[in-house]
């Protein structure tokens, strides 16, 4: 059996940044993380994490993830409660639309202010 550990990913204020991504996808709050608790940590299902680390250079990163229907659906009113603009195609993350134009039951992607695409499916 193989799955991901975790990923890592760069933003230009690491807390800032796992925070907004914890809130959207109903995680835990982030834990620090690291020798001098400089990452922050949003744990996922089946022991899985993201871990954010603090980098004056971001670079673009994309990250989708697989929900069931319910799941979708938090995802979804959290995003309208805050106001973040979001979509359902990666080349208009602006659209307000979360039906999927390629076949599953929704789709949404969505971004922070560091600019990494974050990608929510219901299959």
């Amino acid at each position: 059996m193989m799955h991901v550990d975790h990923m890592g990913i760069a933003a230009k204020d690491a807390k800032r940044a796992a925070e907004f991504l914890a809130a959207i996808l109903g995680a835990p709050a982030p834990t620090p993380e690291g020798i001098d608790d400089e990452m922050f940590r949003v744990d996922l299902d089946n022991d899985e994490f993201i871990l954010f680390t603090t980098l004056e250079k971001v670079d673009f990163t994309h990250l989708a993830f697989r929900v069931d229907g319910e799941r979708f659906a938090a995802v979804d009113e959290r995003l309208r409660q805050q106001k973040s603009p979001f979509g359902n195609d990666h080349r208009d993350t602006t659209n307000g639309k979360t039906d999927d134009p390629i076949g599953g039951h929704g789709r949404v992607y969505f971004e922070d202010e560091n600019k990494h695409l974050f990608e929510v499916t219901w299959r």
